[in-house]
């Protein structure tokens, strides 16, 4: 795999991230809503069950009232629960996606600073190479020569003049 990634590839990233948080909160909001389907067909089987006991004592209707209300409380508790888990579910996988990105794109700097070394790198070389075909530098004996021509430009301050 190439290790570059150029600014599609990131916006590539960026919406395949985006997609994929969508799906998430998709399933998300699925899961909930299965749990409260169950939660009102508890509730409706519960009203039923309200209707059948008619002919039952005062006291053991008043019991199944109880208990169905607390299951649907707890029921209810549940679905809170759960879109509360979804919602920091999604938000911790938006972050590790936006971290994702962030490492991609610290990545993607470093290599095109890391180009931008090796591209000066070879300009130098270049530039050698070309004084050394123009002849400007040679070897004289055991010594590197430089021709400066006979009335030198300095190229700094630092005592360096420009070869011709």
């Amino acid at each position: 795999m190439n290790a570059r990634m150029d600014s599609n590839d990131l916006q590539e990233l960026a919406v395949r991230l985006a997609a994929f948080t969508d799906l998430l909160e998709q399933r998300a909001d699925r899961v909930a809503d299965i749990t409260e389907a169950n939660a009102l067909a508890v509730e409706s089987a519960a009203v039923a069950l309200g209707e059948q006991g008619r002919d039952l004592s005062a006291s053991a209707v008043s019991a199944i009232r109880d208990e169905t209300r607390s299951a649907m409380q707890a029921l209810h508790a549940d679905i809170v629960a759960s879109r509360s888990a979804q919602r920091r579910f999604a938000s911790i996988a938006s972050l590790a996606l936006v971290a994702a990105a962030v490492i991609a794109a610290g990545g993607s700097a470093w290599m095109m600073w890391r180009s931008q070394q090796e591209t000066k790198r070879a300009e130098f070389a270049q530039a050698i190479l070309q004084a050394t075909r123009s002849g400007a530098i040679t070897m004289c004996g055991d010594e590197v020569c430089v021709r400066v021509g006979n009335k030198p430009k300095r190229a700094n301050a630092d005592g360096y003049v420009i070869a011709e």
